[in-house]
């Protein structure tokens, strides 16, 4: 059927030849002329039919096409389920200087195996029913783990207290990035359980590094950004020195937390976070409250959130208040995008438990971090990114550590879900007074890694 819409030129190319060989009898006796004439006009009676075969299948088909909705009815309307299978995998081979190990004298360089350059490696399902009247039923469970290893990321985040929502927090736990279920419609989203944090979805598009990890030599390590922007890596272990932080309780996810997530209205979009304490005599104790918006127009966009924790002291029975705030803004200039973020808390005195059910005490701080960074897209598959991170730390009289991180870093697209990358990052660390972190006091490290990272995602409809 492919020569149809060739018959109409068909058509006149028969007549054209037929008008010439009449109008030139001198190229041919009359009856070999009369014998080609015969055989176009039956070419061409040939090709009538099957245009008027044409036609009456067009015919059919158009009159069939109401009942196409039914067939392909798995993809809309009540009672349709959506699974989605996704997740990366990101791994990334190179070597940090510098590295300060327990006893002084390991201190030095070495070859090391990055898990999660570019991106965690994690596995992810979402699924997602409709319900009819424009609501949606949805969930989300998400798991990262270590492409060197296979294991879970330790340690995992989430807030410590009350100890009834953590579990084996600290441990292996499965679902360590998401485990929530949920409702849309067209006034928002509800979700409830284990997800990213009301801090993080509001600077989310305007983070320095855009996601990368330039924190290979640093303290934070792989999987964490280490900067206040999301309340990280701020806790003090004991007076006059500070961590990562303590099971990541700071960390870009929250665990039994309430969030709702509005529509975009005119580009602007709120969302809010609420975590209940579940501590008996006191509805305040243990909550963890949060409100963020954003907005974007054209290629500028702009957000920020506040976060206030009320962790409960487990020897005062009295509950301490931490505080976050953060904002961020950034703009497209044709292939050039530019990104600056700034966040501070204010983190209180308290005596928590810890994974292993211990009294571990936080002495009072005070930290922020000013972030820029820049991305160029050289070509539609190779761009690279720029990014510098100041963090201060106030944690006792006379100390006063402050980190500073600078990070480079190339990507090649090979495919749309593909891609090779090479990272380099230096941080120097002063003024600290013997903190515990790798780079080890005043001093300075660099780190330079090659990866890989490959995305995937595979949907099922019912």
């Amino acid at each position: 059927m492919s020569r149809h819409p060739h018959a109409h030129r068909a058509r006149l190319l028969a007549l054209a030849i037929a008008a010439a060989f009449s109008a030139s009898p001198a190229l041919a006796g009359e009856k070999e002329l009369q014998a080609q004439i015969e055989e176009l006009a039956r070419r061409l009676e040939s090709l009538q039919r099957q245009m008027a075969e044409q036609k009456a299948e067009q015919k059919a088909a158009a009159a069939a096409a109401p009942a196409a909705p039914a067939a392909t009815s798995a993809s809309s309307g009540p009672g349709n389920f959506k699974l989605t299978l996704s997740g990366n995998i990101d791994a990334a081979v190179g070597h940090q200087g510098n590295v300060a190990g327990a006893a002084a004298a390991s201190r030095g360089g070495t070859s090391k195996f990055f898990n999660g350059g570019m991106a965690p490696t994690n596995l992810a399902v979402t699924g997602s029913t409709e319900l009819g009247e424009g609501l949606t039923a949805l969930f989300k469970v998400d798991t990262e783990f270590l492409t060197s290893s296979g294991a879970n990321m330790l340690p995992v985040s989430g807030q410590i207290a009350p100890s009834s929502y953590n579990g084996a927090n600290g441990n292996s736990v499965l679902f360590n990035r998401a485990a929530y279920v949920g409702m849309g419609s067209r006034y928002g989203t509800l979700t409830l359980g284990r997800q990213q944090t009301v801090a993080v979805d509001a600077v989310v598009k305007v983070e320095p590094s855009n996601y990368t990890n330039f924190f290979m030599s640093s303290v934070y390590g792989a999987y964490n950004l280490g900067n206040a922007i999301y309340g990280q890596a701020l806790v003090n272990t004991a007076t006059g020195r500070y961590s990562a932080g303590v099971s990541g309780n700071l960390d870009s996810r929250d665990n039994a937390m309430i969030k709702y997530v509005s529509p975009s209205l005119g580009g602007a979009r709120i969302v809010a976070g609420y975590s209940p304490g579940g501590v008996a005599g006191g509805d305040s104790q243990g909550t963890k409250a949060a409100v963020g918006a954003s907005y974007d127009y054209g290629n500028f966009s702009i957000g920020g959130s506040y976060t206030e924790w009320n962790p409960m002291d487990v020897v005062t029975n009295r509950d301490v208040k931490y505080r976050l705030h953060n904002l961020g803004v950034g703009y497209r200039f044709g292939p050039l995008s530019v990104r600056a973020a700034m966040g501070h808390t204010a983190l209180p005195a308290v005596i928590l438990k810890d994974s292993g059910n211990n009294n571990v005490a936080y002495s009072a701080a005070d930290a922020s971090v000013k972030g820029v960074g820049a991305t160029y897209a050289v070509t539609p598959s190779v761009d690279v990114t720029a990014a510098y991170y100041v963090k201060r730390y106030d944690i006792a009289s006379g100390n006063k550590p402050r980190v500073d991180t600078l990070g480079l870093a190339a990507t090649w697209q090979l495919y749309k879900n593909t891609k090779l990358y090479a990272l380099l990052d230096h941080a120097s660390s002063r003024g600290d007074n013997g903190a515990a972190q790798t780079l080890g006091g005043n001093g300075s490290a660099n780190a330079f890694a090659v990866g890989f990272s490959h995305a995937f995602s595979a949907d099922m409809l019912r």
